[in-house]
């Protein structure tokens, strides 16, 4: 028996009333407590007390919470999610042919005793013992992976190294021109590699805005370049500018960043790869150049655009787009706080919403999300327990 027949008592009522009844019940209830349940989620993420008397507190109350939500993002953010979550009272209301709690109870003991409360105890045990064994030691391995990767002493200026980029990563170097025999040009044709050399030592001597364009189209193709094309691209700003006085390749570069920025989607859509290597580079060129030792405004927005992209529930289902939208947070996030607060909030709203996705992302996925949002509150800083937590070496 999975539900008490109300024909029993002798009512003609057909499984499909039953059903329906059930079912418009799950969707009323749903879009009833919809915001109430989004309150519990955003007291579930904060950080901080929920306390009047902790100044880093964004939500203290229920009231407030709600009064602060509805200003900040409109009546809609109080049902986001709903449409999963209607899929879910619906179908769960569906089966609910029970009358009450009480009812219910009365009905599944008297009619098929004591028992009738543990069916399918035995697979949910047998299911708990794999999964936490699994969720255990893949954790475990995880964090000795994040470990080897980025040790304590690897970070640098902010900047994280993720367990799924292993060597492939270099740490980030602190801004200025480095020596140029560390640029890696080496996958360049002997032709292109003279041309870049060239443009770092006598940049007169070449056709400027070509150099951006190689820089660009071999960025988007090569996501180890795009890590330090920025470096390249400051160097040669700063040769020329003490050379000529001039801006030529900043304004061929930045043209170039708008270009590929206006064709992002259909960017992402032909390549993840290419769209991973783009938002990488953007916020590298973000991170090397200045105007008055100040970030550029007219590259804020754009980079906020393409982390938000990122941050969609689309993208937060592959691993690659969450790596580097903690990546590029871990290297920008401070200065574009800096630059527009607001939208950084906006940001991190959609990034607690998708760390609770009901579907579709992974584990690795989850505990780059969670040292995300956990870097941020801690003011841009790894704490002690979040360094001990998500990168401490674990035991043999």
């Amino acid at each position: 028996m999975v539900g008490y027949d109300p024909r029993a008592d002798g009512r003609n009522v057909s499984n499909l009333e039953v059903a329906v009844a059930g079912s418009v019940s799950g969707l009323v209830t749903r879009v009833l407590i919809s915001p109430l349940d989004v309150i519990k989620i955003r007291f579930q993420l904060q950080i901080e007390r929920l306390s009047r008397s902790d100044p880093n507190a964004k939500y203290h109350g229920i009231l407030q919470a709600g009064r602060q939500i509805l200003q900040e993002e409109g009546p809609t953010a109080f049902w986001k999610g709903h449409i999963p979550a209607q899929l879910l009272s619906i179908g769960y209301g569906a089966v609910q042919v029970y009358k009450t709690l009480r009812n219910a109870v009365v009905t599944m003991y008297r009619t098929e005793g004591p028992l009738v409360f543990y069916k399918g105890l035995n697979p949910t045990l047998i299911a708990i013992f794999p999964y936490a064994g699994f969720q255990f030691s893949f954790y475990s391995s995880l964090k000795h992976a994040y470990e080897w990767a980025m040790p304590a002493e690897g970070k640098k200026n902010g900047a994280v190294i993720s367990p799924n980029l292993g060597k492939s990563c270099c740490s980030c170097m602190a801004m200025g021109e480095p020596r140029r025999e560390e640029y890696k040009i080496q996958s360049f044709d002997a032709a292109t590699q003279q041309l870049l050399k060239t443009a770092l030592k006598d940049p007169g001597a070449v056709d400027l805005e070509k150099v951006a364009n190689v820089i660009v189209d071999h960025s988007l193709q090569d996501c180890v370049f795009s890590k330090e094309a920025g470096r390249m691209c400051y160097a040669i700003i700063q040769a020329e500018s003490k050379q000529a006085g001039q801006s030529v390749f900043r304004r061929g570069l930045l043209n170039r960043l708008q270009q590929e920025y206006q064709a992002r989607e259909q960017l992402r859509a032909r390549s993840l790869q290419g769209w991973v290597c783009y938002v990488t580079f953007i916020c590298n060129i973000f991170d090397y150049l200045r105007v008055n030792n100040m970030p550029m405004m007219a590259l804020v927005n754009p980079v906020y655009d393409c982390l938000f992209r990122l941050a969609q529930p689309d993208s937060l289902s592959k691993e690659e787009e969450v790596d580097c939208l903690v990546l590029q947070l871990h290297r920008v996030g401070e200065q574009l706080e800096k630059m527009n607060g607001q939208r950084m909030d906006e940001l991190f709203v959609l990034i607690r919403d998708g760390f609770l996705l009901p579907a579709g992302l992974s584990s690795l996925a989850q505990l780059l999300l969670l040292e995300i949002i956990e870097f941020r509150a801690a003011g841009w800083k790894t704490t002690p327990a979040a360094h001990k937590y998500y990168y401490s070496e674990v035991s043999d």
